[in-house]
């Protein structure tokens, strides 16, 4: 994989938001190529969603949220809002088989893809470092609200 797949996103080429993204790199090879450009990656394994506390979970892990995280929508919000005790010129949740919380709980898939472009607009205008969900695998193309196709990267 080359820094090329990546340069919309680096660049800003694109807007901070959700994107489908159809590459088959490696994680550990994302993970190299956006670490070296001062970027965050952070992995979020679809396969072991089965509903929002999973999800609040496995992202208050993967993103080293505090303690006064309430697994909550609210407190997800807030916490994907802030990050600032994450290092990083902007940050990659990269959502392998994102189409797994689609499937067994379509309620918390349609309430994670809101708070996560609420929390990306938000992190945009406070001037926050630029966060990026890339969904990657088997999953819903069409946005949960009924809006549209989800973007391709």
């Amino acid at each position: 994989m080359t820094m090329a797949r990546l340069a919309a996103v680096l660049s800003g080429g694109r807007p901070p938001g959700i994107y489908r993204w159809l590459s088959r790199a490696h994680p550990s090879a994302v993970r190299r190529e956006l670490t070296a450009a001062g970027w965050a990656v952070h992995p979020l394994d679809g396969r072991v969603l089965g509903g929002r506390l999973d999800l609040f979970d496995r992202c208050a892990e993967e993103l080293a949220f505090p303690g006064w995280f309430g697994r909550n929508w609210d407190a997800f919000f807030d916490c994907l809002r802030d990050m600032s005790w994450l290092a990083g010129q902007g940050h990659v949740l990269l959502w392998e088989q994102y189409g797994g919380l689609a499937r067994s709980d379509p309620k918390a898939w349609r309430q994670a893809y809101q708070v996560f472009g609420e929390a990306i607009a938000a992190r945009q205008e406070g001037a926050a470092p630029p966060l990026y969900v890339l969904l990657r695998g088997v999953g819903p193309i069409e946005e949960p609200d009924g809006d549209g196709t989800i973007p391709t990267l």
